[in-house]
């Protein structure tokens, strides 16, 4: 009788467990741009009511690089951001939601329009105690002695919402608030503390192998600590890679292709980092961008190296001599754009969801990320969402550890990509992206007027001009003499827009 009676109760409860703590069911990525009709806006991923949902709508914010969101313990959603401005849950601004990361962002025109430019550059965290106010920290660029061309991360802020303001809607209280400055490595993360109502933030120093280690508490942030430990990361490495805890806050990586995997222990009463590993994934001869995320269980970690994607069991007694190659890029491209591997983020229905790294219209999914090998499932260019995205996924640490929810839902029914909305037809595409020799510009059909293109340095000034003949479809752009970094570029025709965009030019 007892053995029924618990069978019966545990039925009942999952259910209910699985149904709260959704402060990440409702994820953003997107362009959103005055010409309503066109491939841009904002998709809206929805993993509530049991089923992963997606939809486009034309209002709402750009998203570059920096995304995060948060709802509310039962899925509503509360405010998201793109590291520039704070957005509500009817898609505007939030009071006093403007003006996030002064400095740089704006300077170089990534904001306050386009996004900002860090990596996993903002994570949103509830203050413990307090079921009204939120903490956005956020990362900004900082210019150095070089101008533009020596970008590095040099400022961690906070900014404090208070969602009892505005019927609900939230208002920001505190904005811009420093907390840390120092030349740090972007990619925010997070992890509950072993009391489960704290979090510690941890934030890599740039080409020293010291850690920032913060301790936000019901009082707010409650210490800043150091740690050195591990290599010295490269003095290059600092952008392009990512970094996570395990859902189960016992591990801590890092990746970069420069310096491949850095691997720690974690300690989530003391915040100690120990046990440094340091693994070698791939040559060091494939692209800048790579990426990473754990799988559910915590035993697996991807590791993507934009043109490859390898799997390491963190239960091995040799985790290096564990990793196995799970896939390449197998070449695919979506209007002229390659869908190389970016970053990842592990979602409330168990999967892996990647991003690409020029942006466009698809996902990669790892579909079972809990098993080893081929078994994990992974399929490129899964899902084809109904507008275009920038390379973002949304940065969110595991709000259910040390909860009675588990870390995930598998349950969610997942939507195939044969039901997705498909992308409508673009009017100009520029690749590739990121650039070094020359562009390509091409249409989609001829036209019958001629169309202009500029290409403007971040600091406004024009640095190319070009012409497409009436009835010319594809031309050439050669980049000799232009400095790497970001340039935004803008065509129209008989004064009518054809698109505008963001376009790195490496070398």
């Amino acid at each position: 009788m007892r053995s029924i009676f618990s069978f019966l109760f545990f039925s009942l409860l999952v259910p209910q467990l699985s149904a709260q703590e959704k402060r990440d069911y409702i994820w953003f990525s997107g362009d959103v741009v005055e010409d309503t009709t066109s491939y841009n806006g904002v998709n809206i991923m929805n993993f509530n009511d049991g089923e992963l949902d997606i939809k486009r709508q034309a209002k709402g914010l750009s998203f570059f690089v920096t995304n995060a969101s948060i709802c509310n313990e039962s899925g509503k959603l509360l405010f998201y951001t793109n590291g520039c401005s704070i957005n509500n849950a009817n898609h505007e601004l939030m009071e006093n939601g403007e003006g996030l990361n002064p400095g740089f962002a704006y300077l170089s025109g990534n904001c306050p329009n386009s996004g900002n430019a860090v990596s996993k550059g903002a994570i949103i965290l509830p203050l413990p105690g307090d079921t009204t106010k939120y903490y956005i920290f956020h990362e900004s660029a900082v210019s150095g002695q070089s101008g533009i061309f020596s970008l590095y991360i040099g400022r961690l802020y906070y900014s404090l919402i208070d969602m009892s303001m505005n019927n609900g809607l939230g208002s920001v209280i505190e904005k811009n608030k420093l907390v840390l400055e120092d030349t740090i490595g972007g990619d925010l993360h997070a992890v509950k503390h072993s009391n489960g109502e704290d979090w510690w933030l941890i934030i890599v120093k740039s080409h020293e192998n010291k850690y920032y280690k913060i301790l936000f508490t019901a009082e707010g942030i409650s210490g800043i600590s150091e740690q050195m430990i591990g290599s010295d990361p490269n003095p290059w490495s600092s952008g392009g890679g990512q970094v996570s805890f395990s859902p189960d806050g016992t591990k801590y990586a890092r990746y970069t292709s420069r310096d491949q995997l850095f691997l720690f222990d974690f300690d989530r009463a003391t915040g100690e980092l120990s046990n440094f590993q340091h693994l070698h994934v791939d040559t060091m001869n494939v692209p800048h961008w790579g990426s990473l995320s754990f799988s559910s269980n915590s035993r697996y970690l991807y590791v993507g190296s934009q043109v490859k994607l390898w799997q390491f069991d963190m239960q091995a007694p040799d985790i290096q001599a564990s990793k196995v190659l799970i896939d390449e890029y197998d070449g695919f491209k979506r209007y002229g754009l390659s869908t190389t591997f970016y970053l990842m983020q592990l979602a409330p229905d168990c999967k892996i969801y990647m991003a690409n790294r020029q942006g466009g219209d698809i996902l990669h999914v790892i579909h079972n990320p809990n098993e080893y090998g081929q078994a994990c499932n992974f399929k490129q260019h899964d899902i084809f969402l109904p507008a275009v995205t920038s390379s973002s996924v949304p940065n969110f640490p595991n709000y259910r550890l040390d909860t009675p929810y588990p870390v995930c839902d598998s349950t969610i029914q997942y939507i195939t990509s044969s039901v997705q909305v498909p992308l409508p037809v673009r009017e100009v595409l520029v690749y590739p992206n990121p650039a070094t020799e020359s562009l390509t510009l091409e249409l989609p059909a001829p036209l019958p007027a001629a169309a202009a293109w500029t290409l403007h340095a971040a600091t406004g000034q024009p640095v190319r001009r070009a012409v497409l003949a009436a009835g010319q479809t594809k031309l050439s752009i050669p980049l000799e003499g232009l400095p790497p970094g970001l340039y935004f570029w803008k065509a129209a025709s008989q004064g009518r827009s054809m698109g505008e965009g963001k376009v790195v030019i490496g070398r």
